[in-house]
């Protein structure tokens, strides 16, 4: 997919199956109060719901991702869930600590677009914790006019539109 800027060593590539492996491993460099912002309780690594969720969503096509990875280990991740309607989908992104700071979060939730819309998503859907800047600000510099809808149980709520993919045939 893409070389970041940032570091020539850290590569954006799409999901495979293996790489839910690579998350938990991924869960050293990932701080307490970082899973807390992603996961909105206290925790000491991915949780395990979660993990069994990316492996169901995967396999029934529900799920995807765009991974960040670094000499082999993942590094981060953003993600799509569709929602009942096929064309709705919730979005979430996570970066380990030592690579945040760079935008990388925001390169990974822009790469995730376009799985999104070749799947025929229209819609994303985001909530982030209220204490979460970096995150609110990854979303407003990826993606194309967040608008925020609600303030509800300590999460902002945002609602994106997608662009339809454009025919590059046409002039």
């Amino acid at each position: 997919m893409t070389t970041l800027a940032a570091s020539d060593t850290v590569h954006l590539r799409s999901w495979r199956a293996d790489d839910i492996d690579k998350l938990v491993q991924a869960a050293a460099g990932i701080s307490r109060d970082t899973l807390a912002l992603r996961f909105g309780v206290r925790c000491t690594t991915i949780p395990d719901w979660y993990l069994a969720r990316i492996t169901e969503g995967w396999a029934q096509g529900t799920w995807n991702a765009c991974v960040a990875e670094d000499g082999g280990r993942v590094v981060g991740w953003a993600e799509y869930g569709l929602n009942s309607d096929p064309r709705h989908a919730d979005i979430a992104a996570l970066v380990c600590d030592s690579y945040q700071g760079n935008g990388l979060g925001k390169q990974l939730v822009k790469e995730l677009a376009s799985p999104a819309r070749a799947a025929s998503v229209r819609v994303l859907h985001a909530q982030i914790q209220v204490g979460n800047q970096a995150a609110r600000r990854a979303l407003y510099a990826a993606l194309p006019d967040p608008r925020c809808t609600e303030l509800q149980d300590g999460q902002w709520h945002y609602v994106m539109c997608l662009p339809e993919a454009r025919n590059r045939t046409q002039p």
